[in-house]
């Protein structure tokens, strides 16, 4: 099993970048996500929405953050946060897969390729305690589950993404119906 501190000191973040340069500031940053909790967890946070994702853009430092996301997430020693980091890893997926029209996206194209590496860390949260969480792990889903690649996880899914169907709005009560239905009915989800 990947740690995340693995996936910090086997990125050559140096040479990746982010919105405002190189990342070799990013392992520093990216540490305080494990607790969850302090002050420096909602300035992680910040780096990952505004240097990592900043106005939809994604970037080369984009994926290794999303993998130590990812690995933070199913962390034993990860107790808060969740329902940000879930938000954040829905968020990159989300804008992977709108760039999937646009040829020449690297960094998208890389994104998604890891989308199936992401959704276990997502589903991993579908009952955790608090309903935030709950709900930000179904939004990411539904989100990941558009993937073809993860087709054979939509029937298992199904079952967490209809429950509680009160937590989400009517939009997104909808979307979730309408998504379930489909692929009961063997049909691809609509981005």
């Amino acid at each position: 099993m990947t740690t995340p501190e693995d996936i910090l000191a086997t990125t050559a973040w140096a040479q990746l970048e982010h919105a405002y340069g190189p990342a070799d500031d990013l392992p520093a940053r990216l540490t305080a996500l494990i607790d969850g909790e302090t002050a420096e967890f909602a300035a992680a946070m910040h780096t990952l929405a505004w240097s990592l994702t900043h106005q939809g853009t994604l970037y080369s430092a984009t994926l290794p953050a999303a993998r130590f996301v990812a690995a933070v997430l199913t962390d034993p020693r990860t107790s808060a946060g969740k329902a940000a980091m879930i938000s954040w890893l829905d968020a990159v997926a989300g804008s992977a897969i709108e760039f999937e029209e646009f040829e020449h996206e690297p960094d998208a194209d890389a994104i998604r390729a890891a989308i199936p590496s992401f959704y276990p860390a997502v589903a991993a949260n579908f009952d955790h305690p608090n309903p935030v969480v709950r709900v930000a792990a179904r939004r990411a889903a539904l989100t990941m589950l558009d993937r073809p690649e993860l087709a054979a996880e939509r029937p298992a899914a199904a079952t967490h993404l209809l429950a509680e169907l009160d937590l989400l709005t009517e939009s997104e009560q909808a979307a979730v119906q309408d998504a379930v239905q489909g692929w009961q009915n063997g049909e691809n989800p609509a981005s």
